[in-house]
């Protein structure tokens, strides 16, 4: 799946995930980087607009779960594209299958697949898309909170603790637009779908609900109009109305 989101901004991915293609003149930024197996769809749209996968000169990552980064190292390689992740982050990128015990998920998958046995298609998916043969970050720029990155787009990074300890969101201020990762969703299709509309992941891929939930205040005084997650359609709308909807969706 592509599509035109914004002028210069491209969602790419099969439906359950999003990662972003944002263009400044020549040069291109990802916003997450998918799973290993986007890359020819990656490949394909970057082809219909006039660039190709050597134009990428950043990947910039909401955080270090799976189908966030697996084409960063590919693209770090190839295009020769800097990577970049929130400090709390960047330890991970080098891990792709071990999450610290520290950061693991509230509660178990095995648990929920155990409950609701026809989950489990997802992880086949992901399987079938590479997923658990994430190659390892091996060289990844870090940045902090309110950092404005020197990437085409320059966009602002914004700590939202929760889903996982260095979740940012990526503000673009003139264009009116935010990516929020996996901190505000508004389709949570990988694992037991909780219905459409803005909300926050489940506990089985959320490091802390409560503090996802107090991050999402943060989120709330964005000044953007179009809210881009990493799961689900963009919403059209103050950030502001979004959490408030997902300050009420259930978990």
């Amino acid at each position: 799946m592509m599509t035109n989101v914004a002028p210069g901004v491209y969602r790419v991915g099969d439906g359950a995930m999003n990662f972003y293609v944002l263009v400044e003149g020549t040069d291109v930024t990802l916003v997450d980087a998918g799973f290993p197996g986007h890359y020819d769809e990656l490949a394909a749209l970057l082809e219909g607009i006039g660039r190709s996968v050597l134009d990428i000169r950043a990947v910039v990552i909401t955080h270090a779960h799976l189908d966030h980064f697996g084409l960063a190292e590919r693209l770090r390689k190839e295009a020769g594209a800097t990577v970049w992740a929130h400090t709390l982050e960047v330890p991970a990128l080098a891990h792709p299958l071990e999450r610290p015990a520290d950061v693991k998920p509230e509660k178990s998958l095995a648990s929920y697949f155990l409950r609701h046995p026809t989950a489990l298609r997802s992880p086949v998916r992901w399987a079938r898309l590479g997923a658990f043969r994430t190659p390892a970050v091996t060289e990844a720029h870090s940045f902090e909170d309110n950092a404005v990155l020197d990437v085409p787009g320059r966009p602002r990074a914004i700590l939202i603790p929760g889903h996982t300890p260095g979740s940012v969101a990526f503000h673009l201020p003139a264009e009116g637009m935010v990516f929020t990762g996996d901190a505000l969703v508004t389709h949570d299709g990988m694992i037991g779908c909780t219905g459409t509309g803005p909300q926050i992941v489940g506990p089985t891929f959320t490091h802390n609900t409560a503090q996802a939930r107090e991050s999402l205040k943060v989120l709330a005084t964005v000044e953007a109009e179009l809210v881009l997650p990493g799961h689900g359609d963009p919403f059209h709308g103050p950030v502001a109305d979004a959490v408030a909807q997902a300050q009420h969706a259930p978990v």
